[in-house]
């Protein structure tokens, strides 16, 4: 008689504590996808996810755990799943702005404008001086022809930051969407007087020139803004990008700051390529070579130099440290280096060049010039070997001569900052100051960064005011 109560209180124990583990759970919140169910990844990504999906687990109640596995989702082009995430960020705690405004530019992204716009209101009103979400209002607003918004949207931004050149731009693209170009113009010239050279704003101003008459002003600014992309700043955009992995993806990055300069940062991803490979011969290569342009020649050295010693006849390897030393000022290694890289390849174009190049630094123009030369028959379509003519034949004087190689070489290349100044210093120097100074400006905008622009334009600037 005595063991039916505990029969019957059993259940009643079971379901209590079943009901706590579900509470517990609930708690807990949602389990995040395994990573291994999103097909086939890169190994690199696949780490990455099953790391951050290990720390959402650990504690499943943290908005910024499941805030960073949607950036790295998001970051390697799992949309979907970022989206889902983003979500679960949102609800785990709606007061961070971050969330919502990656959730947003995913909205936009797949179309859902409407749904964007509601998700960036939410984020300015959270982050009333983040600049980024103010000009994605705009653009968002611009695109529903709603002219008005946009144009408040792209002032806030101004206003937030006036040296960013966001909302400027988006002020210009709405007056040009009104065909109000005369006031596009003047933002615009503004805008690159404090910015020269950004490309986006030489492309809008090219087509507000063109619609004013202004051809060859118009067609100036639209060759060099051809390639021009809004490259407005968003940190909350560049911290998904940190997320980002898989060898194409860090090599293609580490290629275009290469391309930008960047060399530090691009040293930094190739080092990080070659820990990951480390027997990869080529990006050992690579790498030395990134050193080289650099101007880095002793670690540029000691990269290339034991793959030379295993392989003599290694043409890239040669080249590298031909090029690094030139940079670096040692002009005899520079010489050994181009010397041995044209005798690998006597019909090679860069080879030519380069030693061309050394033998014009050494003082020995009438061989330089003969490479050079040939260097042009070679490849018609190349301005580098009239742009190297054009220089030679400026310091002996021959300044006619030398703006007719600089014409030539911008046929070939409009963008070439070091052709730009050449036309300048041929003008100057044949008092067309006027001229001078207009090649001048467009260097500027060509190819802000040119080291040698500064020198130039006070050389330019000096011979004006002197003449005046």
């Amino acid at each position: 008689m005595t063991s039916a109560p505990e029969v019957r209180a059993r259940p009643v124990w079971v379901a209590l504590i079943v009901g706590i583990l579900v509470s517990a759970g609930c708690d807990r919140g949602p389990v995040p996808a395994d990573p291994g169910t999103f097909g086939d990844l890169d190994p690199a990504v696949t780490t990455l996810l099953r790391e951050l999906t290990a720390a959402v687990n650990t504690d499943r109640s943290d908005a910024a755990r499941w805030g960073r596995l949607a950036m790295g989702l998001e970051a390697n082009g799992l949309l979907v799943q970022a989206a889902a995430d983003y979500a679960v960020a949102i609800g785990r705690n709606g007061k961070e702005p971050r969330w919502r405004y990656r959730r947003a530019l995913l909205r936009a992204r797949r179309g859902e404008i409407d749904a964007a716009l509601a998700d960036m209101e939410v984020v300015v009103t959270l982050a009333p001086d983040y600049v980024p979400a103010r000009w994605r209002q705009g653009l968002w607003f611009l695109d529903r022809g709603d002219t008005a918004k946009s144009l408040a949207a792209f002032q806030v931004a101004v206003q937030a930051a006036p040296g960013d050149p966001a909302g400027h731009g988006g002020v210009a693209l709405v007056h040009l969407s009104k065909r109000e170009d005369a006031e596009a113009a003047v933002g615009l010239e503004k805008l690159l007087a404090a910015r020269p050279g950004d490309r986006y704003a030489l492309q809008l101003l090219g087509t507000a020139y063109r619609r004013l008459g202004r051809e060859d002003a118009a067609r100036f600014a639209l060759t060099v803004g051809s390639t021009g992309q809004p490259a407005w700043a968003d940190p909350w955009s560049d911290e998904v990008s940190h997320y980002r992995r898989g060898f194409a993806v860090m090599l293609k990055e580490a290629t275009q700051l290469g391309l930008d300069r960047k060399f530090d940062q691009a040293i930094a991803l190739l080092d990080q390529l070659v820990t990951l490979r480390p027997d990869d011969r080529a990006l050992h290569v690579y790498l030395g070579g990134m050193y080289a342009a650099a101007g880095r020649a002793t670690e540029a050295a000691a990269i290339l130099d034991p793959i030379l010693a295993a392989d003599p006849s290694h043409f890239d390897a040669t080249m590298h440290l031909a090029s690094g030393n030139l940079f670096a000022g040692d002009l005899d290694k520079a010489a050994t280096y181009a010397t041995r890289a044209l005798a690998l390849r006597p019909a090679n174009a860069d080879a030519g060049k380069l030693r061309g190049m050394v033998l014009w630094q050494q003082g020995r123009t009438g061989e330089a010039e003969a490479l050079f030369d040939a260097a042009a028959a070679a490849d018609p379509r190349d301005p580098m070997p009239h742009l190297w003519m054009g220089m030679i034949l400026g310091q002996q004087a021959r300044y006619l001569e030398a703006r007719r190689r600089f014409e030539l070489a911008l046929s070939k290349n409009p963008l070439l900052g070091d052709a730009l100044l050449g036309v300048a210093d041929t003008f100057a120097a044949t008092g067309a100051f006027a001229a001078a100074e207009t090649a001048l400006k467009r260097a500027e905008q060509a190819e802000p960064a040119n080291p040698r622009l500064a020198a130039a334009r006070d050389r330019i600037l000096a011979a004006v005011k002197a003449n005046r």
